[in-house]
């Protein structure tokens, strides 16, 4: 587990900076696909400030907000099986993480 990640269950609630970090390592460009063992932590750390965020933003009337929580309530219903393959747990995690990318910059430029 990455040290940002540490740090985001030490931080408090949307931190931005630990946020961005912990997914800026997920969002890397790779040459191979992580085992699944190595994405799990990952997952459970990004889905939990995705789902931060969609409390975050709740009420939000911005057209872009409303269609990036829709997207991001879908994702999170519809986690990999539990017999995934390092791919599919790869893939999902990497949209977790790009949802969350999105949303954050969404927050970014409230006006």
């Amino acid at each position: 587990m990455t040290e940002s990640a540490e740090a985001l269950k030490t931080a408090p609630p949307l931190d931005r900076t630990a946020v961005l970090a912990e997914v800026r390592a997920v969002t890397a460009p790779r040459l191979t696909v992580p085992d699944v063992a190595d994405s799990g932590p990952h997952t459970e750390i990004v889905s939990g400030v995705l789902r931060a965020l969609l409390d975050a933003t709740d009420g939000e009337q911005r057209e872009a907000v409303r269609v990036m929580r829709r997207c991001a309530v879908r994702l999170l219903d519809a986690p990999p099986a539990s017999d995934a393959t390092p791919f599919t747990a790869w893939q999902y995690l990497l949209n977790l993480a790009r949802t969350t990318q999105a949303l954050l910059h969404l927050e970014g430029n409230r006006q």
